[in-house]
């Protein structure tokens, strides 16, 4: 496993280098800019009455030197997409980095980086998979964390094969393993690292439908637990039913969902058993139109985490309309309710202090032009509140975004 999460990094490094060097030679920098490579680049700027996401009985005063909640923030972003094709073979690499800098809590402003790389593999014509890693680094939300700084940094590396052995069956295979590391001191306890083993049997029909079944083991640890915590490791396994089936030529569903069993080594007040599901519905009503419903039941990562999750209920409806060839409009909307788990709450204070039930509703409006190719110039009305049963109360949040981005060679 170490040398395979090795490799994978390796082959990112020398793919950066290489490229780098490429772009320096003008003999080959018209053959290879726009079409092999796809630079890219964007600058947004946010205007928010809450940017930080501070709650009402928060003293705003003490914590950031102003009753004044209302910022404007300023992302500018670079990078380069590279796809490419060997044979039956896919290669495909992305990696930007940002500057994110906000105009009145400068102390807030940071960087963020962000590289993917995927090998999509073919052997044969009834095996096929991806080798791959991401890396990424940068400010965690504010949902649970206001006005805390707080870099996380990420790191997976996976492998997983699917195996056609008769027109009609699919096998399937993944391991993904999982690093997470925070910069604050406060925030340690949660850096963890995970190693995930799935395994999956499809049945497949002519329409492109599936129905299968998979499970799921994860082995996790704490890599930097409280002293008063004596072992750190959990396990969980699922076993999922998973349903990809057209109902017409413009609607299908999606379902992820069975039983999910969560055992911790020294917690077991925050053991999990129970039913956990995701459902989605896919229309297209016209050929302008396309609009997603999704409705779930899961216990989900708190700050991307799983080694401190929550019960997490609720739905969303996604909605889309290309007005013309130029322009498109979308719609949001979200309402969560998320639970914190006992062992969340009894080792971490914070957790406790911003309540173990919250209520969390989000709603978008953005309309994108597309003046020519490669080009979209978008603006986004956006509404956040959540309401909780701590003493620290919710908070609202209202903003408008605007967005300028172009990438070399797209059409």
């Amino acid at each position: 496993m170490l040398f395979l999460k090795q490799s994978i990094r390796n082959i990112l490094i020398t793919a950066v280098l290489l490229i780098t060097q490429l772009c320096f030679y003008s003999t080959v920098h018209s053959a290879i800019i726009g079409k092999l490579i796809r630079p890219y680049a964007s600058y947004s700027m946010t205007a928010d009455d809450n940017i930080l996401r501070i709650r009402d009985q928060m003293d705003a005063g003490a914590l950031l030197g102003t009753n004044n909640l209302f910022d404007i923030s300023h992302q500018f972003l670079g990078g380069a997409v590279i796809d490419k094709e060997i044979s039956r073979q896919k290669l495909h690499f992305n990696g930007n980095w940002s500057h994110n800098r906000y105009q009145r809590f400068s102390q807030i402003n940071n960087n963020a980086f962000d590289l993917q790389g995927n090998w999509n593999w073919f052997l044969g014509n009834r095996f096929e998979g991806n080798l791959g890693a991401n890396f990424n680094k940068g400010q965690s939300p504010f949902l649970f964390q206001p006005g805390i700084i707080n870099i996380r940094t990420q790191h997976t590396e996976y492998f997983n094969f699917a195996w056609h052995y008769h027109p009609s069956w699919r096998l399937r295979g993944d391991y993904t393993h999982f690093d997470f590391e925070t910069n604050n001191n406060i925030l340690r306890f949660q850096n963890r690292r995970e190693d995930r083993f799935e395994t999956g049997l499809d049945y497949l029909v002519t329409s492109g439908s599936s129905i299968g079944l998979q499970y799921r083991h994860i082995l996790g640890e704490f890599t930097s637990p409280f002293q008063t915590v004596t072992e750190n490791s959990y396990r969980q396994n699922e076993v999922k039913g998973k349903i990809d089936w057209k109902l017409t030529g413009k609607s299908h569903i999606r379902f992820l969902g069975g039983w999910v069993q969560r055992k911790n080594e020294s917690f077991s007040t925050s053991d999990f058993n129970g039913f956990n599901m995701r459902l989605t519905y896919f229309w297209k009503p016209t050929e302008k139109v396309n609009i997603k419903l999704v409705g779930w039941r899961e216990t989900v990562a708190i700050q991307s985490l799983t080694a401190n999750f929550s019960l997490n209920t609720g739905g969303s409806t996604t909605a889309a309309w290309q007005m013309s060839s130029k322009t498109k409009l979308e719609g949001f909307f979200s309402y969560n309710t998320q639970k914190f788990d006992r062992f969340s709450a009894s080792i971490n204070q914070s957790v406790t202090d911003f309540g173990n039930i919250n209520k969390i509703l989000s709603g978008s409006l953005r309309l994108a032009y597309t003046p020519f190719y490669g080009t979209e110039i978008s603006a986004t009305a956006a509404h956040n509140s959540l309401s909780s049963n701590s003493s620290l109360g919710g908070f609202t949040a209202n903003g408008v975004t605007l967005s300028l981005r172009y990438i070399l060679g797209r059409q």
